[in-house]
């Protein structure tokens, strides 16, 4: 059998317990998805009309980049806007 213990607000160790880190992980998330959008609106901007179109009709390199730059926008907009980070900058401003 296992013993489960609870931990009181003065055992935690803050490195370890997720409430002192300043980004979500849906920031980097959208980092890397408005990266991966601009690189592909970039290519599509770029290069013939021919190798991007094949037989669709519509350069894809450039529509899939237009999605994925406002993806990652929107995520973008999300992380920053969550209310944990709403409640670290009013604490940040009270003390």
């Amino acid at each position: 059998m296992s013993e489960h213990h609870e931990y009181g607000a003065e055992e935690r160790v803050p490195e370890h317990s997720g409430t002192n880190h300043s980004m979500a992980i849906g920031f980097y998330i959208a980092a890397i998805v408005l990266l991966f959008g601009v690189t592909l609106v970039l290519a599509g901007m770029f290069t013939s009309g021919q190798q991007t179109e094949g037989n669709l009709g519509f350069n894809v390199n450039l529509w899939w980049g237009l999605v994925m730059v406002a993806s990652g926008c929107v995520i973008l907009g999300m992380t920053l806007a969550s209310p944990r980070r709403r409640a670290e900058r009013q604490a940040a401003n009270r003390g």
